[in-house]
């Protein structure tokens, strides 16, 4: 079959083709404009502690402060205590998330698990001073780790880290002993999820140059090569930021005797633990550890 009988319009479409290729474009992935920032440290209110101590009246919620490392960020946080507990749920949230703006609500949802949680707004947002970096994030998730570990004494550490926290999480669990590791909303490495992301018609003429950083954080090679203990991962079919089959690669990846994957039905981004039938399901996989 001859798809161009109209050599006039073969023509025009290859120098339309040219003219793209010609004009084509780069994007710059830079840590300094993806990771979100806030302009001012707003703390946490009496009002809001109350509201939240209402909202979760199985925990007694206290606050929690630390010193960076590097002397420069003073890091606030949340910890939920739940007095029937001895295991520490520690969530690295997403990508501009805070305690009083998404966090709170996703540590509701994780209160039916029944563990003890702890929150940290991370540096440069809510109620944590300074300015986000990979390198920071990574090392801050480490210090809060020996705080929960020294401090709270508790007999597990949980890691839950959702969407750019998967990412610090894995760090974290690859560096640190961790009696089980959760992914949510997770990718396997930035390559993999620009190519999901794009278009294929936009990769004709659109080259997307990531800063090197990037490359320092890939859950993919951690969970294949690097960690290998529980791992729960979950995703979301109708994910319009991680498309859920980079949750299936993930899991597919993984080296890890005990594990599962959750992909919820009719779930986006932000819904992925909404409804019982997966917090029942993230049950299941906590009693088998």
């Amino acid at each position: 079959m001859q798809f161009f009988k109209d050599k006039t319009m073969l023509k025009n479409l290859v120098i339309i083709l040219i003219a793209l290729t010609l004009s084509a474009c780069t994007a710059h992935l830079k840590q300094s404009s993806f990771i979100k920032q806030d302009n001012n440290v707003v703390s946490y209110t009496a009002d809001e502690l109350n509201k939240w101590q209402a909202m979760l009246p199985d925990y007694e919620i206290n606050k929690i402060s630390l010193k960076s490392n590097d002397q420069t960020t003073l890091l606030n946080g949340i910890f939920l205590n739940n007095k029937n507990s001895q295991d520490v749920m520690f969530v690295i949230q997403g990508n501009g998330m805070k305690v009083s703006q998404g966090g709170i609500k996703m540590m509701k949802q994780l209160a039916q698990l029944n563990t003890d949680i702890v929150m940290f707004d991370r540096r440069g947002l809510g109620a944590s001073n300074g300015q986000a970096n990979i390198h920071n994030l990574i090392s801050d998730a480490s210090q809060q780790y020996d705080y929960i570990k020294n401090q709270l004494t508790p007999k597990s550490i949980i890691i839950h880290g959702y969407s750019l926290g998967s990412f610090i999480a894995a760090k974290l669990a690859k560096n640190k002993h961790v009696d089980a590791l959760i992914l949510q909303g997770s990718a396997t490495n930035v390559h993999d999820w620009i190519d999901e992301k794009m278009p294929w018609y936009s990769k004709i003429f659109v080259t997307v140059k990531i800063e090197d950083v990037f490359n320092t954080i890939d859950n993919k090679d951690i969970v294949e090569n690097h960690y290998s203990g529980p791992l729960l991962i979950i995703g979301a079919d109708n994910d319009e930021q991680v498309p859920g089959v980079l949750s299936q690669r993930l899991f597919e990846s993984s080296k890890s005797k005990i594990k599962k994957l959750i992909m919820v039905k009719n779930s986006n981004h932000g819904s992925m633990l909404e409804k019982p039938p997966e917090i029942a399901l993230y049950k299941s996989f906590l009693n088998k550890l």
